[in-house]
């Protein structure tokens, strides 16, 4: 994940005071799947967006894909976030790759920079996202490469993956959970969960890692307890910027997630479809306005 390992630190003391000051209620355990008030009402199948976004504010989203079956367009604002997941993948595989080549950080970034093209090209980036994609590319690869620079001077004869190694675009099961047995978890390691976003932040957002993190503890059985949300913006249209923000995962964000989760859970299985809100109400980026509404859609 490419997140400097001093930011981490600092995050991280933060989060363990909370964490001291407010232990998490052992029933909020993802591995306590099988009771309540983590076992769901409904197995189906759920995707992280079905719960947590709440983009369309009555859920009819969800309804047309769960049960109507109905396949959303995908927005520029969609296919502009997939590339900023792709990019972030490719920078850190690239990374893993170049410390087999190199013990040098100089050395690493620059076997990142000359590879980046054909590793973007590669995870599906189109010809004309290329550009913005290779400026994000070489400012991720700038900072991990800097980070590992950091830890082999603090910690003399280190390897410059030490400290570093984490599991990306990470499938795990959620079916215990009411979930998907194939959701994918942007980033985890040590104990954290990522999640990455292009846009602006929404507080609904941070449920999604509660969510990741119920189904991690679920399936390893080890505890889940501190996340970190990455927004990304400036592109395509300018420089990168991107802001980490560190949770705790606590109880009250779990009863949040689950609450979420039932919720839908419980209009899937009532049949009833939910009304269209109101127009102001729908943004025309989202994938399922010309259901709604008519008209282009999907912009």
């Amino acid at each position: 994940m490419v997140i400097a390992q001093p930011y981490l630190s600092r995050v991280l003391r933060r989060l363990h005071y909370l964490a001291a000051r407010d232990p998490i209620d052992e029933l909020y355990r993802g591995w306590n799947w099988d009771r309540p008030p983590i076992r769901p009402r409904g197995l189906l199948g759920l995707s992280m967006g079905d719960v947590v976004y709440r983009y369309c504010p009555v859920r009819r989203d969800v309804w047309l894909r769960k049960v109507l079956g109905v396949r959303g367009r995908e927005s520029r604002v969609m296919t502009i976030g997939r590339i900023v997941h792709s990019v972030f993948h490719a920078v850190y595989s690239t990374f893993m790759e170049a410390s087999t080549h190199s013990s040098d950080p100089v050395g690493i970034y620059e076997y990142m920079v000359q590879n980046a093209s054909r590793k973007l090209i590669g995870t599906g980036v189109p010809q004309e996202d290329l550009g913005w994609s290779l400026k994000l590319y070489r400012r991720l690869a700038l900072g991990l490469a800097g980070s590992s620079s950091l830890r082999m001077i603090w910690h003399p004869g280190s390897r410059p993956i030490e400290g570093m190694l984490w599991l990306t675009e990470h499938h795990v099961d959620g079916s215990m959970l009411g979930l998907s047995q194939n959701l994918r978890v942007d980033a985890y390691g040590e104990g954290i969960v990522v999640e990455i976003k292009y846009g602006r932040y929404m507080d609904f957002q941070r449920l999604a890692l509660a969510g990741y993190a119920l189904a991690l503890e679920a399936e390893y059985e080890a505890p889940v307890n501190y996340g970190l949300l990455v927004h990304v913006n400036g592109v395509p249209e300018g420089d990168p910027s991107i802001r980490v923000r560190g949770y705790y995962i606590d109880t009250s964000m779990r009863q949040r997630f689950i609450e979420s989760r039932d919720e839908v859970i419980d209009m899937l299985m009532a049949e009833r479809e939910p009304a269209k809100p109101a127009k102001n109400q729908c943004p025309e980026s989202c994938p399922f306005y010309h259901i709604c509404w008519g008209g282009s859609g999907g912009r």
